[in-house]
């Protein structure tokens, strides 16, 4: 049988006594049932509607009446995640017809990001690349820009001629970017990029972009959280949270290696399928081709809409609170673009996430996209 969330138990009970131990000071993890009895008249629409849980309608029920549940937790952060993959087919009634590609088109002659430099407003130190980035016309920060992509479509990514160097192109344009906030204001430090693909993932406009901002005097809140929960596990545990984060997901078939850079099927990720790659620097040059793999994974994986975000120590003289900090970047899917209904509500909110995608079967997904030839500009 394949590795899988819902048997995490046996597949810690596998584990080398070091590989276990490490995982028992970074994580825990409560593994239940839950029970649901549907009455005879709901059978057929049960055995209909969550068809792809077994073969034969008697299996479908009996997968729906006893629904194995994981919840894993992460000890220092207190990031948590609910798994039951009974909810990935789960009945959502508020959907709306969609062709996704139509409307692409659709938005492209009235597209401001097809006409910046007449259409987008510029930065007070101008531009990068003449048209490559403009300043957000309503700020998050002080500092706050978009990276707008050359192709209309924000799909691109799932193209057999997207290329890594387009995804270093991104990266060279937004560090050059947040230098130059940087040296108009020495107090900007804190940069972060991010990448919101379509409107489920919160994209106001269609054109694929990105955006930049750098905050000052401190980190944005999630980022350094994340500092001080893995310099107080430093503290405590006498490890690196970052080295056993990777060891961990590694001795559990979780992790991959693309390049010089760790990419972890996340075992608390915040929504589904998500990842994160591991990088010692921002211009590792292993970097772009590690994003370029995790974007075709979810190119394989049929995911439309998505988040990437890039954690990283601030700009300048190297900071000592920051020395053991490396770059991280996270990818999420958000879901289907035709469902109405948003994929987090109270219990992401304010509980622990929800998810149904396993990071096992994602873990798959990430060492098939390993075996994918780069494909290079002639």
């Amino acid at each position: 049988m394949p590795a899988s969330i819902a048997a995490l138990q046996d597949v810690l009970a596998g584990l080398p006594p070091a590989d276990r131990t490490r995982f028992d000071r970074m994580y825990d993890f409560a593994a239940s049932e839950a029970r649901v009895l549907p009455p005879p008249a709901m059978e057929p629409w049960i055995a209909n509607a969550f068809k792809y849980l077994a073969s034969t309608p008697e299996g479908v029920l009996d997968a729906v009446r006893r629904q194995p549940i994981t919840h894993v937790m992460n000890r220092a952060t207190g990031q948590a995640t609910l798994f039951n993959a009974v909810r990935s087919q789960r009945p959502i009634e508020a959907k709306a017809a969609t062709d996704l590609e139509a409307e692409i088109e659709a938005s492209r002659p009235k597209c401001s990001f097809c006409r910046p430099l007449d259409l987008t407003p510029a930065n007070t130190f101008g531009r990068i690349g003449e048209k490559k980035t403009c300043a957000n016309v309503a700020a998050y920060d002080g500092y706050h820009g978009l990276a707008i992509f050359e192709d209309h479509s924000p799909l691109r990514f799932r193209r057999e001629d997207f290329r890594p160097e387009e995804v270093a192109d991104l990266l060279a344009t937004a560090r050059a970017w947040a230098e130059k906030c940087h040296a108009e204001d020495p107090e900007a430090r804190f940069f972060f990029l991010m990448w919101n693909c379509l409107w489920k993932a919160a994209a106001s406009i269609i054109h694929g972009h990105a955006q930049m901002t750098v905050g000052r005097r401190f980190h944005y809140g999630k980022v350094e959280r994340l500092r001080r929960d893995a310099e107080a596990y430093r503290q405590c545990m006498g490890a690196s949270f970052f080295t056993d984060l990777v060891a961990i997901h590694e001795a559990l078939g979780l992790a991959v290696r693309w390049g010089g850079v760790d990419a972890l099927a996340h075992l608390t990720p915040a929504k589904e399928r998500e990842m994160v790659l591991v990088a010692d620097r921002y211009d590792d040059p292993d970097l772009p081709g590690a994003i370029w793999r995790a974007l075709k994974v979810y190119a394989a994986q049929d995911v439309k809409s998505y988040n990437m975000a890039v954690y990283m120590p601030p700009l300048g003289p190297p900071d000592p609170a920051w020395r053991n900090f490396p770059v991280l970047v996270f990818f999420v899917d958000r879901g289907d673009l035709a469902a109405k209904t948003v994929d987090v509500g109270a219990m992401e909110f304010y509980a622990s996430a929800v998810v149904s995608a396993d990071p096992f079967a994602l873990a798959e997904a990430m060492r098939r996209a390993g075996q994918c030839k780069v494909k290079t500009e002639k």
